[in-house]
């Protein structure tokens, strides 16, 4: 399976940088590389680096991940959750992949500039939700998951703590995709949605770390 997987990964980063280099010439100059809440590009770079950012993030990533699991102290727990692992990066590379084709979207079709609010919420939240079921089944590592003193140094409050921020992940998934069809409020539910992901379960993992020593 982890053959398997990295080969599908490996396909996708090159099929990019081959995306990347037929559209070239059709290219402007100047492209956005970042846009607003209002779906306007904020940010522009030259072409001649900035097609390349995602691709080589994603080519990075295709190997980072694996050696992250090999020079991890706790390396054994991953026998535990590799199916889970391999799904995750699969997600990060796709979600990648999906922001590197709207970007040319963008940059070639800019009259369709105020649909990138609603399709990055859409597919943030769809990434949200499938991250958030799998949460759950990350074993004690260093680099994956809620890593806090209190959930690195009990395993039965790693679990805990990773099943409620698999909860916060699937809510927060939803939000975002409600807000990709309502657009209400979309910063401030945005910095709620992620404050609300990473702080309830750090101090669900200290409650309940406090509450068993």
């Amino acid at each position: 399976m982890k053959t398997k997987a990295f080969i599908f990964r490996l396909v996708v980063v090159i099929l990019m940088f081959i995306v990347a280099a037929i559209l070239y010439p059709r290219l402007p100059e100047n492209i956005p590389i970042h846009w607003g809440m209002e779906g306007q590009p904020d940010e522009w770079g030259a072409k001649m680096w900035a097609i390349w950012i995602i691709p080589g993030i994603s080519l990075i990533l295709l190997f980072l991940f694996p050696l992250l699991a090999k020079i991890d102290p706790r390396r054994k727990n991953y026998d535990a959750f590799s199916g889970t692992y391999e799904i995750i990066q699969n997600l990060i590379i796709l979600f990648l992949t999906f922001v590197f084709f709207m970007q040319f979207f963008m940059t070639l079709r800019p009259e369709n500039q105020d649909l990138m609010p609603t399709m990055m919420l859409a597919a943030l939240g769809i990434m949200f939700v499938i991250l958030g079921n799998y949460m759950g089944k990350v074993r004690q590592n260093y680099f994956l998951g809620l890593r806090t003193p209190w959930t690195l140094n009990d395993p039965e409050v790693w679990q805990k703590s990773q099943r409620v921020m698999g909860w916060a992940f699937v809510v927060g998934g939803f939000i975002f995709l409600l807000q990709a069809w309502l657009q209400l409020y979309v910063i401030t539910s945005f910095i709620v949605v992620m404050s609300v992901i990473v702080v309830v379960p750090m101090v669900y993992s200290y409650l309940i770390y406090k509450k068993k020593h």
